[in-house]
């Protein structure tokens, strides 16, 4: 989304967007009432502080006295603890994980901070410096401590997921032939010394991002889904040592291609199915200014003699990053930012999209992998990127990154919603306030 993409062609358009979106007033404010949402159970939110969702549009950080990368700790839908934890929005939502136990969070940093008093970058993806670590916090009831760090886990590591069973974590990254990260965790849940592994990853000379960008284990702790480029899906058998810490991997028959830009998957809790989100847009004038809505796909993983299969799609909003399954693996919320990253230029407006986004709530039939749409809702704010179940399946929470106008422009925001008994989406009109930049959320285990 640099910021060159906007001057070029957003005069041109400007006209036809304006006619296109005279039903495209809704409130730069949801009118949500500022208190705790309900939600059963607790989840963790990291913000990254460093820069407005707009950035990504014109390049302007907006930097204000007290912003700070944090990670909270919310219980029944209100936040109890937060504490520092370095973070960058310039990723996949996938830069925290919590352990089985629900003892630790585990937060990587992708991109470091700018010099302090940094307000004008040439783009959001460039600017910021590489980094390459792992923070450990222990949550201990109404309690958020940092407790480890590891320095190096890979350069511009990607995602980081813990197993099934707690024992280790995987981390993706842009190490060239390294590009597997495996951090063994004790009995206490603390780090120890990384194991690097190459990947081999399936690129493509053509291939515009030559990269690892997320990596998912199954609940079967063995096999691994590797987005290649953002235009792939690799699966990997790992192989354990004696204590049962992945020492190599191998390959599963090969990649499957599909979709325009992937982002972020998740597993079915019987380990049948895999589904990944295809936000469906590059970063360029044309695609950021007119792409049609995302997808979610449904993958029928390989077998070491049958190759994997495309099952099911599913169009969903447009840039639609965050994707959750509910508990029992049967519905599918998938979270949109539509355009809500488009700067305040005057040309755009009246850009169509870009005041709401959009949450969508599919069903997912277990046997056959088949998508159906239930219901989808819409709300003002920028760039949300995540989205997670309650422990009842009945309720949501949604990362907002701040909202358009006024002082809401230095705050983050958790919004809730509902599934009624007929399967509809129902706004709780609530929100809770946290530090700007929410974007990845994780629910702790019952």
């Amino acid at each position: 989304m640099a910021q060159k993409w906007i001057w070029i062609t957003g005069f041109v358009l400007a006209a036809v967007a304006g006619c296109a979106s005279l039903g495209d007033y809704a409130s730069d404010d949801p009118g949500f009432e500022e208190r705790p949402g309900r939600f059963e159970g607790r989840f963790v939110a990291v913000s990254d502080a460093d820069m407005a969702g707009t950035a990504y549009g014109d390049g302007k950080i907006e930097p204000f006295e007290g912003a700070l990368d944090e990670i909270t700790l919310f219980a029944e839908g209100a936040p109890i603890a937060e504490a520092p934890a370095p973070n960058s929005v310039v990723s996949w939502p996938q830069i925290v994980d919590v352990s089985p136990d629900g003892r630790h969070a585990f937060v990587i940093e992708t991109f470091g901070s700018l010099p302090p008093g940094t307000e004008q970058v040439e783009s959001a993806y460039s600017a910021f410096p590489k980094a390459s670590t792992l923070r450990v916090y222990a949550i201990d009831g109404t309690s958020l401590t940092e407790v480890a760090m590891v320095e190096n886990v890979g350069s511009v590591p990607q995602s980081v997921e813990v197993s099934s069973d707690g024992r280790f974590l995987v981390i993706g990254s842009e190490s060239d032939g390294a590009e597997l990260t495996i951090i063994p965790l004790d009995a206490d849940g603390l780090p120890g010394e990384p194991r690097f592994i190459d990947l081999a990853p399936p690129y493509e000379v053509d291939d515009s991002e030559p990269r690892i960008r997320t990596l998912h284990l199954a609940p079967d702790g063995r096999t691994l889904a590797a987005n290649v480029g953002n235009v792939r899906v690799q699966f990997y058998n790992l192989t354990p040592d004696e204590e049962g810490i992945p020492v190599d991997v191998v390959a599963i028959n090969e990649p499957i291609e599909f979709g325009v830009r992937l982002a972020v998957g998740r597993w079915t809790p019987d380990n049948r199915f895999f589904l990944i989100t295809d936000v469906n847009a590059y970063d360029s004038t044309l695609a950021m200014l007119t792409q049609r809505g995302g997808q979610v796909h449904v993958i029928s993983p390989p077998s070491n003699t049958e190759p994997a299969r495309l099952i099911d799609s599913s169009r969903v909003g447009r840039f639609a990053e965050g994707l959750e399954l509910s508990d029992d693996g049967t519905m599918v919320a998938s979270i949109a930012m539509e355009r809500t990253y488009l700067p305040e230029l005057f040309f755009l407006e009246t850009w169509p999209r870009r005041r709401t986004y959009m949450l969508a709530l599919l069903s997912l039939n277990p046997e056959t992998g088949e998508l159906t749409e239930m219901d989808r809702i819409r709300a003002a704010g920028i760039l949300p990127e995540d989205v997670i179940f309650d422990e009842t399946g009945r309720n949501l929470a949604v990362a907002v990154f701040h909202r358009r106008k006024g002082p809401d422009r230095l705050r983050g925001f958790i919004d809730y919603f509902e599934i009624d008994d007929g399967g509809n989406l129902r706004a709780q009109n609530r929100t809770q306030a946290v530090m700007r930049g929410p974007h990845d959320l994780v629910r702790l285990p019952d």
